[in-house]
């Protein structure tokens, strides 16, 4: 296996940008024939779309999915059945070696329930045992954030949360998350270049990270703290050549 590991997540509305997405998807290929790589992603606006199509309507609890019962079938099977497939399939068309997977495969992702949420959880524990065999391959392997709680049970996860997880447990190199917009933006929306990890919960606090950006930055938080080396959140449509974006630093 390549020695060098990066944790890639590439989802919200890049998903459904097909110039964005098709050029990520060409970077993705080629950087995974040359250093171990591990894909994870969203698809918030696929699952929104499904829900419409059920006539149920979306609910958010600080940036994150409340997912009852009938909510959870959806997302599973949009991000694991939808999402996912078409990802791997859309990459191996490109030359990579990418197989799918979800968090709930070969015990990738065990979560704990979030009160309050229905079927939402954290991730509490990663066994990177099943992407260091395909690594090691030379596969791509590409996530979706589902994982199962300590009985089997399906939860909704986080995907920026799991990818945080599968770096810390994988001991990346790198961590990078692809964003709709330049990183983190001050009040002025420009990107603040440089975070520290102490500064964080300060920027939550004044309302400068706000919605999805606060589990992100959180998550963040919690990596570098573990031990991934290098983490950045970048302008996805520019891609991960220009890496444009936001360094989160000790």
């Amino acid at each position: 296996m390549k020695k060098e590991i990066w944790v890639v997540k590439f989802g919200g509305s890049l998903l459904s940008d097909a110039k964005a997405r098709r050029g990520f998807l060409k970077q993705i290929a080629a950087v995974s024939r040359r250093r171990a790589v591990v894909l994870v992603h969203g698809g918030g606006p696929e699952i929104n779309a499904a829900l419409a199509k059920m006539g149920m309507a979306p609910k958010f609890v600080k940036g994150r999915r409340y997912t009852d019962e009938a909510t959870l079938g959806v997302v599973e099977g949009v991000l694991s059945g939808q999402v996912n497939k078409a990802l791997a399939a859309e990459l191996n068309s490109m030359g990579a070696k990418a197989v799918g997977l979800s968090g709930r495969d070969g015990r990738l992702i065990t979560a704990r329930a979030l009160a309050g949420l229905g079927r939402v959880g954290a991730p509490a524990k990663a066994d990177p045992g099943v992407l260091k065999t395909l690594l090691a391959g030379g596969w791509l392997p590409v996530v979706s954030p589902v994982a199962s709680d300590a009985r089997g049970r399906a939860l909704n996860i986080n995907a920026d949360e799991a990818a945080s997880a599968l770096a810390v447990a994988l001991k990346a190199a790198r961590l990078v998350f692809l964003t709709d917009v330049a990183g983190i933006l001050d009040a002025g929306k420009k990107t603040i270049p440089v975070v520290r990890c102490r500064g964080i919960q300060d920027l939550i606090d004044g309302g400068v990270i706000t919605g999805g950006m606060i589990p992100k930055s959180l998550s963040c938080r919690s990596a570098i703290e573990k031990g991934v080396h290098e983490i950045d959140i970048i302008d996805g449509r520019a891609g991960l050549a220009k890496m444009k974006g936001t360094r989160i630093l000790p």
